[in-house]
């Protein structure tokens, strides 16, 4: 259970000139909590064009100057950031840490996937040969990539692996934000998901001192657009007044060379209406 910020931008920029240096920093705070590592993965340009590229890091959060400093720079057209709370037993690694990255598409996942032997079962052994750790997270990924290596572009492959998954996993929170060279696709999907009170509570920070949206509404996923199509997503813990609650159980793509945004509905395949532009 973790939390998500991203944004894809017109030109390059900072997540700081997207959300401002307040947001940013209450952002980090949310690493008290959420304190079993971090990580950042965004399109970088390299000889070979647009690439995605990412850190982690498995120290909390809280405190480290790697995070403050990654929050304000380098500038970038998209960048994903993600704070851990890792589930259960799960270990506190480098390899298990946030955002995956394989076949160019980087993945950060807030929910939990458990037990995976369904979603192993859909994996075929030349995918799971890649996975490196131990997490469903990455799981998630891979069964995305099947998809990809199946023909299907990006966007399609997250919506077929979302669906696979709502089949075998009914109740479980399948929010995450994607990012190759290409897109960002944002997907919010954990309508019947129960909020995760007791690890929550293992963390031993009383109720009345929980971040903002730490109750009901922790899985909620928001975005704000802004006239040049710039848009960022966050998770619950923000200030997200003024933003646009994603819509339940949706898949939301931006196509990083038009800035293009499209929200489809998972059950229907219907596409939503498109946000709001703010100033």
């Amino acid at each position: 259970m973790c939390r998500l910020l991203a944004y894809a931008a017109a030109h390059p920029t900072r997540i700081r000139d997207v959300i401002t240096d307040g947001q940013c920093a209450t952002f980090q705070r949310l690493g008290r909590l959420h304190d079993d590592g971090w990580g950042s993965a965004w399109v970088a340009d390299s000889s070979r064009g647009p690439v995605v590229v990412r850190n982690r890091a498995v120290d909390g959060a809280l405190d480290d100057v790697r995070l403050a400093r990654a929050l304000r720079r380098p500038r970038s057209r998209a960048r994903l950031f993600h704070l851990r709370l890792a589930t259960g037993s799960l270990a506190v690694q480098e390899r298990n840490t946030h955002p995956f990255l394989a076949d160019g598409i980087a993945l950060a996942h807030n929910g939990s996937i458990f037990p995976t032997d369904r979603v192993l079962a859909r994996l075929r052994p030349g995918i799971l040969a890649d996975v490196e750790g131990d997490t469903d997270s990455e799981l998630y990924l891979a069964l995305v990539r099947q998809h990809a290596r199946d023909g299907a572009d990006v966007p399609t492959a997250v919506t077929r692996a979302v669906a696979d998954l709502r089949s075998d996993y009914p109740r479980a929170s399948l929010n995450a934000v994607l990012l190759t060279a290409q897109a960002m696709i944002v997907v919010h999907a954990s309508t019947d998901a129960a909020v995760p009170w007791l690890e929550l509570d293992d963390r031993g920070i009383p109720a009345d001192d929980l971040p903002l949206g730490h109750d009901e509404s922790y899985y909620r996923m928001s975005m704000r657009r802004e006239a040049d199509g710039t848009v960022a997503f966050a998770s619950s813990g923000l200030d997200t007044t003024g933003w646009e609650p994603l819509p339940l159980d949706s898949v939301t793509t931006v196509d990083l060379a038009t800035m293009a945004l499209r929200t489809t509905d998972l059950a229907s395949g219907v596409e939503a209406t498109p946000a709001v532009l703010t100033a």
